[in-house]
């Protein structure tokens, strides 16, 4: 017996219909849009206003004349070459400390490992003026290494002992990083290099470091920006 042959009284009864799970959602719905508006006032009050301001002062009448200053200033110009200069060498220094450990961490057997990837990450839970303490201990006028053990008046202090602070202090960024490139990395590659007569020398370069482009120019800029935001170990 089909259905359409039943009387409507055997028919189940249709559920009535929930009111309060749809006012709730109604309610639900209002309470969402009334948090969203409030988190963009907040929002706009403490981020787009100031910028909005920031932006109108500098390209205003003072904010133009401020610009033309350093532009033609020779002393604020050395100030921002010297900065570039600065990040270019960090981001490229502290690129290369950081895959040194990466490249040892991910793709050598020896013991020690462990210690290694510990002593990598020493710089990032160490305050910002550790390291400049430590080099100027050991690398200074007065250093261990220079005058004590070596009987040298080394200068420490310009931009080769700040580049030597800052890549040490921030190729960590670079090593966590280039670190999780080089585990991903698929080993058939290596396996059918080899297989086609290539020695690690021509599979590490041909191979490995072009798959890792990508990964050595986001650790550059990430130590640049880093190096020339840096207000502490210049001083």
């Amino acid at each position: 017996m089909s259905l359409d042959t039943l009387p409507a009284a055997a028919l189940p009864a249709a559920p009535p219909p929930r009111r309060g799970s749809r006012q709730g959602g109604a309610r639900m719905d209002t309470v969402t849009k009334l948090v969203i508006t409030a988190v963009v006032l907040i929002l706009a009050i403490l981020i787009g206003y100031p910028l909005v301001r920031i932006l109108t002062q500098a390209f205003g009448a003072e904010g133009l004349e401020t610009l033309r200053n350093i532009a033609t200033s020779p002393a604020n110009r050395a100030v921002l070459l010297n900065t570039v200069v600065l990040g270019v060498l960090v981001g490229a220094v502290g690129t290369a400390i950081g895959f040194a450990f990466a490249y040892a961490q991910a793709r050598l057997d020896f013991r020690g490992k462990k210690l290694l990837h510990l002593i990598a990450l020493l710089p990032i839970v160490s305050p910002p003026f550790a390291v400049a303490t430590a080099v100027i201990t050991l690398f200074g006028r007065s250093g261990l290494v220079t005058n004590k053990m070596l009987g040298l008046d080394y200068n420490i202090y310009g931009l080769t002992g700040l580049t030597l602070v800052l890549s040490l202090s921030f190729f960590p960024v670079a090593y966590m990083n280039l670190l999780g490139m080089l585990r991903s990395l698929d080993p058939a590659t290596d396996e059918a290099a080899s297989s086609l007569g290539a020695n690690r020398w021509k599979i590490f370069r041909s191979v490995t470091i072009p798959m890792l482009i990508p990964g050595f120019a986001s650790c550059f800029l990430l130590l640049f920006v880093e190096a020339i935001a840096d207000l502490a170990n210049p001083p």
